[in-house]
């Protein structure tokens, strides 16, 4: 895949921050790390299931407040998705699991509603996201999978004070709007079906460094 349209794609996310921020505005930078519960809902292959497992969410993010107790975030951010597809046998005995891993370059821009004096904050978005790998038991499946995805991001976090840094604990649920599986190899091996969604429930932990004076 052709990583230069996502590149451009974040170019402009983040040029349109720098543009809306000024002088009245305060932005803070920072990083983000956390852990994700993910899994594919949709379609399933007959006698076969998905089981939900864990990745691991990484990246950067960016703010700035455009009106009272109003935020505009843009957090880039490495995502791992991981999955399972569990078939049950035709003889009796343990059924045949294969790990299903997706890599993502993912880009949310959320609006953050700050309450209790920025003490906690609630947020919501969407999420465009890359696709930078595909595995399934090992395999290379990429071509099962559209490059580009579409999501829905709901999260609530509570935010620590500590001199003018701010750490920030967040629960999200990030849901796909769109169909991630393009056919292919997988599809046609019968290990995925034709429509299928990502969903994940993440924690994430992170710091904010504000830019300039305050």
């Amino acid at each position: 895949m052709d990583a230069r349209p996502g590149r451009l794609f974040v170019l402009v996310l983040a040029a349109a921050l720098v543009a809306v921020a000024g002088p009245a505005h305060a932005g803070s930078i920072g990083v983000q790390l956390g852990v994700d519960r993910s899994g594919v809902d949709g379609d399933s292959p007959p006698n076969s299931q998905y089981i939900d497992k864990y990745g691991l969410v990484a990246g950067l993010q960016g703010e700035i407040g455009f009106a009272h107790d109003l935020l505009l975030s843009l957090q880039p951010s490495f995502v791992q998705k991981r999955s399972s597809v569990q078939t049950a046998t035709t003889r009796s005995g343990d059924p045949i699991e294969r790990e299903l891993g997706l890599d993502y370059v993912s880009v949310p821009l959320l609006v953050k509603f700050a309450k209790a004096g920025g003490r906690t904050y609630f947020a919501g978005g969407v999420s465009v996201d890359f696709l930078s790998a595909a595995t399934l038991a090992g395999q290379d499946v990429k071509s099962s999978f559209n490059s580009t995805g579409l999501g829905a991001v709901l999260g609530f976090g509570v935010v620590f004070p500590v001199g003018r840094t701010r750490f920030t604990t967040e629960l999200r649920l990030a849901q796909g709007l769109s169909n991630i599986n393009s056919g292919g190899i997988a599809a046609a091996a019968g290990a995925l079906a034709p429509r299928l969604h990502s969903s994940g429930l993440q924690l994430i932990v992170g710091s904010l460094f504000p830019m300039g004076k305050r």
